[in-house]
């Protein structure tokens, strides 16, 4: 039997390292759309707003981290 889960992740991101000395970045991102019939429209508001910033901020550090590698290897 399939349990209900009670939370679902709208975002994440990870910074990744592998074997080949690739350093990687990589967001994840929910279409919170679908779970709008869930929420007040209130707390869908709120919800819909941090979503966004929270994409923006890891934007910029995505960008931040890129803009700083890229420089390293010019240097190199």
């Amino acid at each position: 039997m399939k349990k209900k889960r009670e939370e679902a992740q709208l975002i994440g991101y990870k910074l990744l390292y592998n074997r080949s000395g690739n350093l990687v970045t990589e967001r994840l991102s929910t279409d919170i759309r679908e779970l709008q019939k869930y929420f007040s429209t209130e707390e869908f508001a709120v919800l819909t707003t941090v979503v966004r910033e929270a994409t923006k901020k890891l934007d910029e550090v995505h960008n931040y981290i890129e803009s700083n590698l890229n420089a390293r290897r010019m240097d190199s």
